[in-house]
């Protein structure tokens, strides 16, 4: 199934490819929220502005698959940074999102963009008794920040809870209306978007950037990489500081019981809550459960992903009805903080925004005024928290330790280099891991239809999917980003890098970044 959003009469392409070679001041690569958020902002000040969409649509993965929640409230995330940074850069973190709710409402009233924005509280429940004392603890953190958060015992969910952290006036709104106004704004401001118009390389010309894509390229003095995790990683090591998270969505009817309010529980399993519109339903809001996330690319079966959200809802709502079903990649950083700013300290006018930790909505907001910021040699007082080159998570030995493990577990292509800044222990435990995994022997025969395996095939390995009708499609499963084993994904059907989060469908066809380049096909005959 399709997300609730992407079902929608504002999801039709408008957009053309790339059919020339252009000049422009600001090249922006992906037509996400983020990168139309930049591309708003920038032509507004004047500039020349071009977006480069790889898919037929814009905003159609990360953006278009979001639960569209604009909130401050990233789960409980206060006390942790002013324990682990300071009272100052914990306040600026929470300031920063709570003008990014202020400024999206302020663009959507200023252009008037039709797009559901509702204001609503927003919680962080609990009804684990080990966690209740963390609720309490993030809502005294938060209120020593100046922000009027409050921990009640009772909130409007269908369910009793220990207790919950609650933050006022946040927001909610149908992320892809918001999208495409903001493109309307961008293209009556003479900005471009081009779609269908893959990135290949980016190449450093004299004081420009050269964007190649298929066939054209667009030369430009200011580079923004908007594309979610970034596909190329020269001199920025993005690759070690944060990996992907799959998280899953069902939109869910459950008649006229809906209730107010945006939730989030602290532990895990997570499970999310929030109504949206459903359009061309008479007003009907439809209930939006989220969860059951995990590392991409991991090892386990997922094919109860969905029935996971689904038996939660039916314990309060036995008769309810599943319309939608839909599933995203987040970027996670190791601590916890968007990368925002400068790529690398080596790519001066090149800058990037990832790493939103499933909080896009307000997040891209941030990025976009850092950068355009940035562009305009304005000084803005949130950057230092989230400066992109920053390197303190380096620092984190546990986990970037854990992180290089699962890595060089999984690479086959020996390019992994250990950075020199974390422990020998840690280097140690790198040398001593084996690149070799577990063969399958089997014949093809033994396969099963409508499932996935890594095959032994004259020393290399062959990724081998047979469908329902027992048709079999083999790929070479080494991921074309960094050379990582490839994952099977029994519920997508698709092979999953357990790096980085790269996806690729069943034929070899790249879904999502960081890889750019399609599988290679074996052929056995």
């Amino acid at each position: 199934m399709n997300s609730l959003w992407l079902n929608s009469d504002e999801n039709i392409n408008k957009f053309n490819k790339l059919d020339k070679d252009i000049s422009t001041d600001v090249c922006i690569i992906g037509a996400g929220i983020f990168g139309l958020t930049c591309g708003y902002y920038l032509t507004k000040q004047g500039f020349n502005v071009v977006i480069l969409e790889k898919g037929p649509e814009i905003a159609s993965k990360t953006t278009g698959h979001t639960t569209a929640k604009i909130t401050s409230q990233h789960n409980l995330i206060y006390k942790y940074l002013i324990d682990s940074l300071s009272v100052s850069e914990a306040k600026h973190y929470l300031y920063a999102n709570q003008e990014a709710i202020e400024n999206i409402y302020q663009i959507i009233k200023d252009e008037n963009i039709d797009c559901d924005f509702k204001r609503q509280d927003s919680y962080v429940y609990t009804n684990n008794s080990d966690e209740l004392e963390k609720i309490k603890l993030e809502n005294k953190a938060v209120n020593s920040l100046g922000f009027n958060s409050e921990f009640v015992t009772s909130t409007p969910l269908p369910f009793d809870v220990l207790g919950a952290i609650k933050f006022p006036n946040q927001a909610e709104f149908n992320p892809i209306k918001y999208a495409y106004g903001l493109a309307d704004c961008i293209t009556k401001n003479s900005g471009k978007i081009y779609t269908d118009s893959l990135v290949k390389n980016i190449q450093k010309e004299n004081n420009n950037f050269i964007t190649l894509c298929q066939d054209y390229v667009v030369n430009s003095k200011y580079l923004i990489l908007a594309s979610h995790y970034p596909f190329i990683d020269r001199l920025g090591y993005y690759f070690l500081k944060m990996y992907q998270s799959t998280s899953y969505v069902i939109a869910v009817d459950i008649g006229d019981k809906t209730f107010d309010g945006m939730y989030i529980n602290s532990e895990q399993p997570t499970f999310s809550y929030r109504f949206a519109n459903y359009s061309g339903s008479g007003g009907k809001r439809l209930l939006l459960v989220g969860g059951a996330d995990h590392k991409t690319g991991s090892k386990i079966d997922l094919s109860n992903a969905y029935n996971i959200l689904e038996d939660e809802v039916r314990k309060y709502y036995p008769d309810c009805k599943v319309l939608y079903k839909w599933n995203t990649e987040d970027c996670i950083t190791l601590d916890k903080i968007p990368y925002i700013g400068e790529f690398s300290h080596f790519m001066p006018n090149m800058y990037i925004g990832t790493g939103f930790n499933k909080w896009g909505m307000t997040s891209s907001n941030v990025a976009g005024n850092i950068i355009v910021d940035k562009i305009l040699g304005k000084e803005n007082e949130y950057e230092d928290v989230f400066k992109a080159t920053r390197l303190h998570p380096i620092k984190n030995n546990a986990e970037l330790g854990n992180m290089i493990k699962e890595t060089a577990n999984s690479l086959v292509i020996n390019k992994f280099k250990v950075p020199e800044k974390i422990s020998e222990n840690t280097k140690d435990d790198i040398k001593n891991i084996s690149a070799h995994v577990s063969d399958f022997d089997k014949n093809f025969s033994d396969i099963e239809n409508d499932t996935g395996h890594v095959f032994e095939y004259n020393g290399e390995k062959v990724g081998i999917y047979k469908d329902k009708d027992g048709k079999i499609y083999t790929v070479k499963p080494i991921c074309t980003h960094l050379g990582c084993l490839l994952s099977w994904n029994n519920l997508d059907k698709t092979w999953d890098c357990p790096c980085h989060g790269s996806r690729f469908d069943y034929m070899g066809h790249q879904l999502y970044n960081p890889a750019i380049r399609d599988l290679d096909v074996v052929d056995f005959e």
